[in-house]
């Protein structure tokens, strides 16, 4: 991780043993669906604790997502599915964000609604930030609230990627090459809200999600996060496409940060994204916490392993 302020470089060295580890160790087959295990920050010691109630924990947050329903407006009676598993935890001692999990909601497997839910120990809330990956609008209500969040516009877009090697045929080698290729992709982050500073963020090179989608010709998918500390700020997805010219290569990219993201590949911008003052819920970013003064847990920093 860089951190770039006042023309001055400064290298801010992470422990990253047990990332390097556990991101050599992903899965070959698809889907996985697994997320990666970034070092802790340094710094954060992990409670004793945190092991035993881990699992309380992710049933807390799971279960009031359970009246959450998330659609596509022209085929209200088809839901998008909740992954079974949060894809990664994470968290952010700066802004006093604990207990994070990031969910994932599907379309057909492909990735479709990414949210970042955690407690926040300043504000005593629960922070819901959703991230929308479809190609076309969703739509998401609950019981209590309704039709609460109506994003107009698609989350991304897919483009076909130049100057790429033709996907192989085995999934082994065509995950290393998803790998290969996420590492082109340089991604600034602007963050802070009194003193921005520009960090360049970290990938995680074991995606978080793989897929494939063969109603559309995706033999394989993989969404891999770029992240600071171990919250992901930013978003790559990357699909082999069954062509008439053969198998390609096609991207999408995102942001999952309310502060400016600035992506290139080998040296190339390809997006930039906008600091964000406020997120209406017709954008395709959103974010909307809800008070918890009476959360159950001891606030504890995550050890950025899988739950």
């Amino acid at each position: 991780m860089q951190r770039w302020k006042r023309g001055r470089m400064v290298v801010v060295v992470l422990v990253v043993a047990r990332a390097l580890a556990a991101e050599g160790a992903a899965p070959d087959a698809l889907p996985t669906g697994k997320s990666a295990r970034p070092a802790a920050p340094p710094g954060q010691a992990e409670d004793p604790t945190s092991q035993s109630n881990r699992g309380e924990k992710l049933r807390f947050f799971r279960a009031r997502l359970q009246e959450s329903r998330l659609v596509f407006p022209e085929q209200p009676e088809r839901p998008l599915e909740l992954a079974e598993e949060p894809l990664s935890r994470f968290d952010n001692p700066v802004s006093g964000i604990v207990d994070g999990f990031t969910f994932l909601w599907t379309d057909r497997g492909r990735p479709a609604v990414l949210l970042k839910s955690y407690y926040n120990t300043q504000r005593g809330s629960w922070g819901r930030t959703y991230v929308s990956l479809a190609t076309r609008p969703v739509e998401m209500s609950t019981q209590n609230q309704g039709k609460f969040w109506t994003p107009r516009d698609p989350g991304v877009t897919f483009a076909a990627l130049e100057n790429a090697p033709s996907p192989a045929a085995e999934p082994r080698t065509r995950l290393r090459q998803m790998r290969d290729l996420a590492r082109q992709f340089e991604v600034i982050d602007h963050w802070g809200i009194k003193d921005p500073t520009d960090w360049q963020l970290r990938l995680l090179t074991s995606p978080l999600y793989r897929y494939e989608v063969p109603g559309e010709g995706v033999i394989d998918g993989a969404m891999f996060a770029y992240v600071l500390t171990t919250s992901p700020e930013a978003l790559l997805l990357l699909e082999a496409r069954k062509t008439a010219a053969g198998l390609e290569w096609s991207y999408a990219v995102s942001r999952s940060t309310r502060f400016a993201v600035a992506i290139s590949r080998n040296g190339r911008k390809e997006a930039e994204f906008p600091r964000l003052e406020a997120w209406p819920p017709t954008g395709t970013y959103f974010h909307s916490p809800l008070p918890m003064p009476d959360y159950p847990f001891k606030p504890v920093a995550a050890d950025a392993s899988p739950p």
